[in-house]
């Protein structure tokens, strides 16, 4: 699979009662993964809950064919 940026976009629970939107440009392959990028860059030890709010492909990164590989 080919290499994308994603633009994601979280809403953060904080433990002291906050609520915060943030965003981040992660390169990974799938949505899946993104999200999953993205909630590593975050602080876990004063979050409370995470949400997901949207992720978005900002562009493709080439990546030269390799042989024997799908």
């Amino acid at each position: 699979m080919q290499m994308k940026t994603f633009k994601i976009w979280l809403k953060i629970y904080w433990v002291s009662g906050l609520c915060q939107n943030r965003s981040f440009e992660v390169e990974a392959r799938t949505f899946k993964e993104a999200f999953d990028n993205a909630e590593k860059m975050v602080s876990q030890e004063k979050v409370k809950k995470i949400k997901h709010l949207q992720g978005d492909i900002v562009g493709y990164i080439f990546e030269p064919p390799q042989r024997g590989v799908n």
